[in-house]
């Protein structure tokens, strides 16, 4: 990364400074899909299914705010 220093779009003030906010969500066991993992495959198909239990996705978005004003911009 540079340090090009961006000035608000709003207002054109300096004092502007760089968030990151950090999301995350997790997928949880179904039983529908557990039940019909035994249906099809017995027990194996049952703990197969917990195995993915609790995988999840993070997704980070960075943004700059304005320290003046409270623009927000990329």
């Amino acid at each position: 990364m540079s340090n090009v220093i961006v000035g608000c779009p709003k207002c054109g003030s300096q004092n502007v400074r760089v968030v990151s906010d950090v999301t995350g969500s997790t997928k949880g066991f179904g039983a529908g899909k557990g039940c019909l993992g035994y249906i099809c495959f017995g027990p194996i198909g049952l703990l197969c299914g917990l195995l993915g239990m609790g995988e999840g996705r993070t997704k980070t978005t960075t943004y700059r705010v304005c320290g003046n004003c409270g623009a927000r911009f990329k």
